[in-house]
């Protein structure tokens, strides 16, 4: 989520922390190797002091203390590699050796070694330090400072570089370095049983997405600012579960929030992005069970300004790093941990997606007041998607005409009764004259009630509407629709509207019997089909679902940032990159997240006024994507729902496909 809590402290994100205790993390060496031999040192650990590939049961787990940066391991209860050889070696960039060992070292009983670069080798992305173990499994590290440990962070940093499709030879050493140090930011503990291959996949799990950021940062070049300079309006809905680590209550959560933006260049050529206002509401229905669940609701709003500094890359996304942020509320203390925050910009129109996992972990506070490290009570994960738009600069208010296609979300809350989640689509269309009517379209309903009841439903869409007047002022804001005050602006180029809803019925004390949140997205639509073979888009969704029949399980859905449709025709394509789930089994379980690869075929059906259908095939059941694409096919938005492949369907959400390709 890119609100308040997180802008207001990015300014203060910190250059860098010590990636080790042993090894200090020293600044990029700038020496010439030629004038004299420069010595390469460091430390060797892994879990159990073995390399080796095979499964285990034991997990990567969070510390104690979580997310506070320190100048230790990133990993800890990691043990020495005694006595193993050390090989100075030139990968390619797919991470294989290139030419002979340059030079060797052996590790001692404290893991440690040391060695000299040969004349002429220089510190640089794909020289690299290597210890092999049984069945081949090796943990490298990238030789772009003088103190160099091996560990399973540094070998998932160069797999991850790799994964990019970066020249690892044309990478600036200062870069590897914050990204070792990022990563470093992240206090981990393994068990001592815990194998490379799994410890591996955890730590893709945990600082995965936040790398991947990084290393983007790194290797692209950077866009013209220019080109997206302006005055922005946002608007995000945010689904969570919280839970109690002594078992206690959970929590479903809920927010819609709205704010407005200026997008300049920063005094340092990078882009700057100030925050004007925000405004936002948040539901949390908690209890035990929902038969005994009770509603708090709350709003906040901030008109003080704050600025942040951001990148703007060619390949058009915008990048903000938020730091390790702690704070304390009354007597409540809150965690979560730095993030890179990637924001797609549409090929042709000066429109951004955000969509982000969050973490939040909470403490109780000590007698002075402080957050109390040892005193953790819960976790808090959820699931955001925020859209960013250009606003428009005239001085009359805009009148529209054309037909739009329009998908909506919807999240109400029953106290000790039930959670909804509605989907639609329809067409919208504006007669030019300030008016507008709209389709029946279709509706899809899941429930949860009460002793795990969980109910799917597909009512008839409503009649048709008479003419509507609709009130858009010269900066897009839309004021009324049929004379009723509503929450939604239009982009600059008149083609993409959003809208949020918040209903309650909160008494003075915030308590509340019944909340309802929505968001709402139209385009413009073409007046032929438009083309999609060859196109590359990147997926953003958010889902919700009740996927066991018999109980009180939710589960979240959604995708990072490497997650891609790529169309091979205009009826087919491909969609690969990582799912992302939050799920607990019942309403007071421990909430957990997970991530998965994806490699899934996906057919299309595109209709002449943008009207289109995915369906995506998953091992385990079918999402289809519901919804329209644009005049020029580079932004899609959709409803999408899951089927099980044994069972009904059991989660709804909506979802944005923004072309990345010319």
């Amino acid at each position: 989520m890119l609100s308040l809590k997180k802008l207001s402290l990015a300014s203060a994100i910190a250059a860098s922390v010590a990636l080790s205790a042993c090894s200090n993390s020293s600044s990029s060496n700038s020496d010439d190797p030629a004038a004299g031999d420069v010595g390469i040192s460091g430390t060797a650990s892994a879990p159990g002091g073995q390399i080796a590939y095979y499964q285990e049961k034991s997990l990567l787990e969070i510390a104690s203390g979580f997310l506070i940066p320190r100048a230790v391991a990133a990993i800890s209860g990691l043990q020495p590699v005694q006595g193993a050889d050390v090989e100075l070696i030139r990968v390619d960039d797919n991470g294989e050796q290139i030419g002979e060992v340059l030079a060797t070292a052996r590790t001692s009983v404290t893991g440690d070694y040391s060695l000299t670069l040969p004349q002429g080798v220089n510190l640089a992305g794909n020289l690299v330090v290597r210890i092999t173990g049984t069945n081949n499994a090796q943990i490298r590290s990238q030789v772009v400072e003088q103190e160099v440990d091996i560990d399973p962070a540094s070998e998932f940093i160069l797999q991850k570089f790799v994964q990019s499709g970066a020249s690892l030879e044309n990478l600036e050493v200062t870069d590897v370095v914050k990204i070792k140090n990022r990563v470093a930011e992240f206090d981990l503990t393994a068990s001592p049983d815990f194998q490379l291959a799994d410890m591996l996949a955890e730590l893709d799990k945990v600082v995965g997405e936040d790398l991947e950021g990084q290393i983007e940062l790194a290797t692209n070049e950077a866009g013209d600012i220019a080109d997206i300079a302006g005055t922005y309006r946002s608007a995000a809905i945010e689904l969570g579960l919280y839970d109690t680590d002594n078992g206690g209550d959970g929590t479903w959560a809920s927010e819609v929030f709205a704010a407005t933006f200026t997008f300049a260049a920063g005094a340092d050529g990078d882009a700057e992005v100030t925050l004007t206002s925000e405004e936002g509401s948040d539901s949390l229905l908690f209890g035990s069970n929902l038969a005994g669940s009770s509603l708090f609701t709350f709003t906040d709003a901030n008109m003080e300004e704050e600025s942040l500094p951001a990148i703007f890359t060619a390949n058009n996304t915008l990048t903000i790093e938020t730091p390790f942020e702690e704070e304390v509320d009354g007597d409540v203390g809150f965690r979560s941990p730095p993030a890179t925050l990637r924001l797609q910009k549409a090929l042709n129109t000066n429109v951004f997606v955000l969509a982000a996992s969050e973490t939040v972990l909470r403490y109780d506070t000590t007698m002075a007041g402080d957050l109390d490290p040892n005193a953790k009570t819960g976790d808090e994960l959820s699931q955001t998607l925020e859209v960013f738009a250009e606003t428009p600069s005239g001085n009359n208010p805009i009148i529209l005409d054309g037909d739009f296609g329009r998908v909506y979300l919807e999240n109400d809350q029953v106290a000790g009764d039930n959670i909804t989640i509605t989907t639609e689509q329809n067409v919208v269309s504006f007669d030019g004259e300030g008016n507008l009517t709209a389709t029946a379209g279709t509706t899809q309903d899941l429930s949860l009630t009460t002793g795990g009841v969980v109910t799917f439903s597909e009512p008839p869409g409503a009649a048709d509407e008479e003419p509507l007047p609709v009130v858009i002022d010269s900066n897009g804001d839309i004021v009324t629709i049929g004379g009723e005050e509503v929450d939604g602006f239009i982009n600059a180029d008149l083609n993409f509207i959003s809208f949020l809803f918040n209903e309650d019925d909160a008494m003075s004390d915030g308590s509340a019997v019944v909340t309802e949140y929505s968001k709402t997205l139209l385009v413009r639509l073409p007046t032929s089909a438009p083309t999609v073979e060859g196109n590359s888009y990147r997926v953003f969704g958010i889902a919700a679902g009740f996927p066991n029949p018999d109980g009180e399980a939710i589960i979240l859905r959604g995708q990072r940032f490497n997650t891609l449709l790529n169309m091979t025709s205009n009826t087919a394509g491909t969609v690969q990159g990582t799912q992302i789930t939050t799920n607990r089994p019942d309403f007071t379980s421990q909430v957990a997240r997970t991530t998965a690869a994806v490699e899934n075929s996906a057919s299309v059906d595109v209709m002449a006024n943008g009207q289109t259908t995915v369906t995506i095939t998953e091992p385990d059941g079918t999402t289809e994507l519901s919804g329209f694409f644009n005049e020029d096919a580079s932004i899609g938005i959709f409803t999408n729902n899951f089927t099980p492949t044994d069972g009904t369907t059991d989660s709804l959400g909506l979802t944005i496909l923004m072309q990345v390709n010319p």
